[in-house]
């Protein structure tokens, strides 16, 4: 599956493709879903798209979910034949040398500079490298016919600081606990446990009394592990309980495990608060953006719709059959 591979632009875009069928199944399979001007999606044609997009998702919609999917996918097809209309009136052309560096683009971010790999992954998603082209030249059409016609909008610095405030819980993080793990070797048959143990105890004294802690564990064979910062609800009961009882900078005493003797150090607490908005702004920036956008081209749209022939049939997808069918 390749990242990415459906979601190339601002909008899904539309394959066309051949269909095999006979009798009453073509004339509902062939029936005409979507007709934007002299545009047309088929029956058929949107039942490709449509499975395609779901095998994007590594946990596909069931039930009332995937029925809105369903029709959230035509309502994304007619605004794309809307924009594609508009694109053609502004005789707008797509970029080859932009389309050869997304696909280029594409391919490396999937690890698939091997020809037979990359074939391969095409095929998985149902496409050939000049259907996916194709859909590049799509999106980029698309994008350049609605950017044509939307304002950018600066968002100032503290209308983010707004948005955060009003959306804080958002960016709430539990309290957490960094942690480091050493695990001093034994004998498979336990014999020198005991005598491990004494080791490992009067190293931790050393280090205690201001010994170097990697040097020490690395004199004593164990490998000292950086376990990061966890969550606290995402330790087991009984880790917690043992933490309970050490400040920053101590270890636990040292337990015996089916790996050796493991000696565990609480680095620090750190308590649950916010992410702070210096670490946000961004992210918020550019979700606004992107809202601001859409908001703008929906309108956009909008207008494009009164002047131009929308049809839209979704009762032609009830005799499809399989999911289709709602």
């Amino acid at each position: 599956m390749l990242k990415r591979m459906l979601c190339v632009g601002m909008v899904p875009l539309v394959l066309t493709v051949a269909t095999v069928a006979s009798g009453a199944e073509r004339e509902v399979l062939e029936a005409i879903l979507i007709r934007v001007n002299d545009r047309i999606v088929t029956v058929s044609e949107f039942e490709v798209r449509f499975h395609q997009e779901l095998a994007q998702i590594p946990t596909p919609p069931e039930g009332e979910a995937l029925l809105t999917f369903r029709d959230q996918l035509v309502e994304n097809l007619v605004n794309e034949m809307i924009l594609m209309e508009r694109a053609e009136e502004k005789n707008i052309v797509p970029d080859e040398g932009a389309i050869d560096q997304a696909v280029a683009g594409l391919r490396e971010e999937n690890d698939l500079q091997d020809d037979e790999l990359f074939e391969a992954a095409l095929r998985e998603s149902g496409m050939t490298e000049e259907s996916l082209r194709d859909r590049y030249r799509r999106s980029f059409m698309v994008q350049r016919a609605a950017q044509g016609e939307v304002r950018p909008t600066e968002i100032t610095q503290e209308e983010l600081k707004m948005i955060y405030e009003k959306e804080k819980d958002n960016f709430a993080v539990p309290a957490k606990v960094e942690l480091q793990q050493m695990i001093f070797p034994v004998a498979a048959d336990g014999s020198d446990t005991e005598a491990v143990a004494g080791r490992v105890l009067a190293m931790l004294e050393r280090v205690e009394g201001g010994a170097d802690l990697q040097a020490e564990a690395t004199l004593a064979g164990a490998d000292l592990q950086d376990l990061g910062a966890i969550p606290l609800q995402d330790l087991r009961p009984e880790l917690v309980e043992l933490l309970d009882s050490l400040g920053d900078g101590d270890f636990s005493d040292p337990a015996v495990t089916s790996g050796g003797i493991q000696v565990l150090r609480l680095v620090q607490r750190i308590p649950e608060g916010y992410r702070p908005f210096e670490e946000v702004e961004g992210e918020i920036r550019r979700r606004e953006t992107e809202r601001v956008f859409y908001d703008q081209r929906s309108g956009f749209i909008d207008r494009l719709r009164e002047n131009y022939l929308v049809e839209v049939h979704r009762e032609r997808l009830a005799g499809a059959g399989g999911v289709l069918d709602g």
